[in-house]
């Protein structure tokens, strides 16, 4: 009895008996000489010409042509130049050769378009051009085919056309060919051999079917495979130049057909450059008992020639790979479930490719769930998912590369990973989260980008590590990661564009001499501590970004450390909008660091530096800027407004400020502060309407220097040195502050005035109190409404040389309670009271060339013990008196002087008080 071979009475001849196919040759010849249309054209077909072919299966053609389809599609349009050599005769009839050679070519599979074997026109019998049906006359009933002008080369020609039509490899058909009438029948009975395995059939084991002659004849192998589990000694081999389609049986239930191993030998090899093998609803099971400890010689599938498609495939190793593709290799894997692997579920290498893509799932793999490796090694992955694999979901090394769209790659230890220079990684709109580590790492010189990605969930987001590493990121979604959401370290650089980095521990890191990180139009907010943090020599570029709602908004740390910002917003942190310390610097121009709850910019330890340009820094907790513990902040051209305590505060040795234009204005305290030891150097700007004071210097070493400043409509004084500070201003207006213009308070404290104007102040122009020294030059003090210029106090003293104190609301100059005052070439004229008062034990006043006239009431006034020495000064018009002199212990000494001209009377001794004149000094009574 004929051994069933799944093909239903269809024999393909390749054993038969060489005396029939003489027989069978011989009867070809004579048929052919008889009929003028040369030898007959399918000489390995002995079925009658006018009978249908035998049937394959119960099926239709219809579907045999659509596994032939599939078959071509295996090599997604592969198929090369096809040679056939045609038949040679001899005298005696027999073929001496009869060989179809065919290669195809190494295309890739995402270049060449999938080309099925048969087109829907040459299905069709009966699709016949109308000169082919002129030259092809109806299958008589003694079953012979009758042609019309046909010559034997002709239908040589047509036979060659027809092999290589059926081989995928025709450029066009000829319009006299008979191809689209024999398409559907005849070619797939040379072309498809189908066989069933299981234990009750002829072929028990996979091995047998594909090694079996009729297999090795077929250019498509269709293999159907029993449900159960097929135990394998040893691999099935695709070595053939064919194309084989394997899957279970049409009654098999899904998941039910099992090719297993436990030999340690792969379950399928595909060898063959021109192999082409599909897979579909077929489990492969690698296993070792007990369960072995990783084996990467564990391979349950290996590809290194040819093409594999896997389809609605499983795909175990316990101990080693699950599916290997090497060199020329390429697999594709569609809806696969490719898990549980000892060490990785898809490996390319040595320039392999594959492709998994259509809902495949990898999972649960020991490290990788996908690894390419080496150059010209890749990995497509498309809509599908990598999760809990033990280490990586997917990793790229030594030059190779993986694209992904539209995955998942969650659970892993970490999502993917890009190692190694030339080693690159491109994703688009995956989601790469609820990783142990990270999300997309890249390191030692790797490159990757992602686009419209998703990076949450994971410890961190986005890291890319070393020298030479690179990555882009274009909107991209880094949010919710347990420490970062996007960090460059050891040398690594980024790019991020329009970037979302929300409620990470911190947004965004540069550590390390070299790195870099460029970020624009991107958003670093609601992290738990820091936006943008930039750490122990690494860089940032930021533009158009918000780093607002963190504790920090943007940090440089340590030395070397550097943050340019421009156009950027860090407002709305807890604590700074954007700090240095330890010798970081920041550079900032057109950027909004307002709303904060602490500072809008803060510099701590020597060597921090920050550098402003047309920034505002307002409304914030505590200080718009601030400089301490020996940092420097230069700004310029910036806005400091509404900040609860100080625009700007300068506090300890070393720490220094310059402002350069800028306005400090309706702060809680002051505008300008130094404290211990701090320098402000203040030029051209404003401070307006500060609570306090505009500007204050407090405590020894603390210097502010003001120049061609505006000191104005302060809640109290416009600019103070208290407890030994300093400050020094040159060519400054102080005016309309509610109390004090400008004075130095306290032991120690002193203030320079050159060329300034303070005037319409609420209470005393210049003030020196508790011991505070002045020292005014060519200033003017007038209108202010009390007092212009006054020493108060012991040890306070005040020097004045070619001053005008004018026009103030009581006293032009005064001296009291043991202050000290020095004018030389001054003027205090047009004063409502006195141009010049002193009063109080131990209070003393010279006056060197002054001029004390048309003031409201005295020229001079001396009271309480109160002491005045003159020299060539001049008391004239003056609406009362040029000079009085009241109680004891008053005294005054005038030489040279002019007391003329006075309302009541030019001078005036009571009291027990001392007058002395010397030197023809005059004086006339009004």
């Amino acid at each position: 009895m004929e051994p069933d071979h799944g093909l239903d009475g269809l024999n393909l001849r390749c054993d038969e008996p060489p005396s029939r196919k003489r027989q069978r040759l011989a009867r070809a010849e004579e048929q052919a000489l008889e009929d003028e249309s040369g030898p007959a054209l399918l000489p390995h077909d002995t079925h009658d010409a006018g009978s249908p072919p035998p049937s394959f299966d119960s099926r239709s053609t219809s579907d045999m042509s659509s596994d032939l389809s599939m078959g071509s599609m295996l090599c997604n349009g592969a198929a090369g130049e096809g040679l056939v050599e045609s038949p040679t005769w001899d005298g005696d009839g027999e073929a001496e050769s009869e060989r179809i050679v065919t290669s195809s070519s190494t295309h890739n599979m995402e270049e060449s378009p999938c080309l099925p074997l048969f087109t829907a026109s040459c299905m069709d019998p009966h699709g016949l051009l109308p000169e082919d049906e002129e030259r092809f006359a109806a299958t008589c009933g003694n079953g012979t085919r009758k042609w019309k002008g046909s010559t034997m080369q002709t239908q040589m020609d047509d036979f060659e056309r027809f092999l290589a039509f059926a081989m995928g490899t025709h450029k066009t058909l000829g319009a006299d060919s008979p191809v689209r009438a024999l398409n559907s029948n005849v070619i797939q009975l040379i072309l498809l051999c189908e066989l069933t395995v299981g234990p009750t059939q002829h072929f028990a084991t996979l091995n047998e079917a594909l090694n079996c002659g009729q297999a090795r004849c077929a250019t498509v192998v269709r293999i159907n495979l029993e449900p159960g589990e097929h135990e394998m000694e040893r691999e099935a081999e695709a070595m053939e130049d064919s194309r084989i389609i394997i899957r279970p049986t049409a009654d098999a239930e899904e998941g039910s057909t099992v090719l297993s191993s436990r030999t340690g030998r792969p379950l399928l090899l595909v060898v063959n450059r021109n192999a082409s093998v599909c897979v579909q609803g077929i489990s492969f099971v690698f296993s070792t008992q007990p369960p072995a400890v990783t084996n990467l010689k564990q391979r349950c599938i290996w590809v290194t020639e040819g093409r594999l498609l896997l389809q609605r495939c499983k795909v175990s190793s316990d101990a080693g790979i699950g599916i290997c593709v090497l060199r020329n290799g390429v697999v594709r894997c569609e809806e696969c479930e490719l898990s549980d692997c000892g060490f990785v579920g898809v490996a390319a290498a040595q320039g392999g490719r594959a492709e998994v893509v259509q809902n495949s799932k990898v999972m649960r793999n020991r490290h990788f769930g996908v690894l390419a490796t080496d150059i010209n090694s890749s990995i497509l992955l498309q809509d599908s998912d990598l999760t809990d694999n033990g280490t990586y979901g997917a990793g790229v090394g030594a030059g190779a590369r993986v694209r992904g769209y539209r995955c998942r790659l969650l659970r892993n230890q970490v999502g993917i990973v890009s190692k190694g220079t030339g080693s690159h990684v491109q994703i688009d709109q995956c989601d790469i989260s609820n990783n142990a580590r990270i999300g997309l790492g890249v390191r030692e010189g790797a490159t990757a980008g992602a686009l419209n990605c998703k990076m949450s969930w994971n410890q961190y987001g986005m890291c890319v590590s070393n020298a030479g590493s690179r990555i882009y990121l274009h909107r991209c979604d880094l949010s919710e990661n347990t420490t970062h959401g996007l960090g460059a370290s050891e040398g690594g650089a980024l790019m991020a564009v329009s970037c979302t980095m929300l409620r990470n521990q911190v947004g965004v890191v540069s550590k390390g001499v070299g790195s870099r990180v460029v970020l624009r139009l991107c958003h670093a907010n609601d992290n738990g501590r820091i936006g943008v943090g930039i750490r122990e020599g690494g860089t940032a570029i930021c533009t158009g970004c918000e780093m607002r709602q963190n504790q920090y908004g943007v940090c440089a740390l340590n030395a070397g450390a550097t943050v340019t910002l421009h156009h950027c917003d860090a407002s709305c942190n807890d604590r700074y909008g954007v700090s240095s310390s330890d010798g970081g610097a920041v550079e900032a121009a057109d950027c909004q660091l307002n709303n904060n709850q602490q500072l809008g910019i803060g510099a701590w330890h020597a060597n921090s530096k920050v550098t402003l340009l047309r920034c505002t820094a307002n409304h914030n907790g505590r200080t718009g800027l601030a400089s301490r513990v020996g940092s420097a902040i230069a700004a310029r051209d910036c806005v400091l407004r509404g900040n609860h305590q100080f625009g700007v505060y300068v506090c300890g040795e070393g720490s220094a400020v310059t402002l350069q234009g800028c306005t400090s204005s309706d702060n809680g305290l002051y505008g300008v502060g130094a404290s211990e030891g701090g320098t402000a150097e203040v030029a051209a700007s404003e401070m307006q309407r500060n609570q306090q004071a505009g500007v204050v210097s407090k405590d020894r070493g603390s210097f502010v220097t003001l120049r061609e400043c505006v000191i104005a409509e302060n809640h109290r004084i416009g600019a103070a040195a208290i407890v030994h500070g300093v400050v020094e201003a040159v060519g400054c207006q102080v005016r309309r502050n509610q109390r004090v213009g400008i004075g130095a308070w306290h032991a120690g404290s002193r203030l320079t005035l050159l060329r300034c104007s303070v005037s319409d102040n609420g209470a005393t122009g210049v003030t020196a109190i508790e011991g505070g020294l002045v020292h005014a030059v060519g200033c003017v003090i007038k209108a202010n409404l009390r007092v212009g210029v006054v020493a108060k106090d012991a040890g306070s003293k005040v020097s004045l040389l070619d001053c005008w104190a004018s026009e103030n609301g009581r006293i032009g100059l005064g001296a009291r309670g043991m202050g000290l005052v020095e004018a030389v070439d001054c003027c205090m004229e047009r004063n409502e009271q006195s141009g010049v008062a002193v009063k109080d034990k131990g209070s003393r006043m010279s006056l060197v060339r002054c001029k004390l006239n048309a003031n409201g009431r005295y020229g001079l006034s001396v009271r309480e013990g109160g002491c005045v020495d003159a020299v060539d000064c001049e008391m004239l018009r003056n609406t009362h008196m040029g000079l009085c002199v009241w109680h004891l212990g008053s005294a005054v000494s005038i030489w040279r002087c002019n007391a003329a001209h006075n309302g009541s009377y030019s001078v005036g001794a009571r009291e027990g008080s001392g007058l002395q004149i010397f030197d023809g000094a005059s004086a006339r009574e009004g």
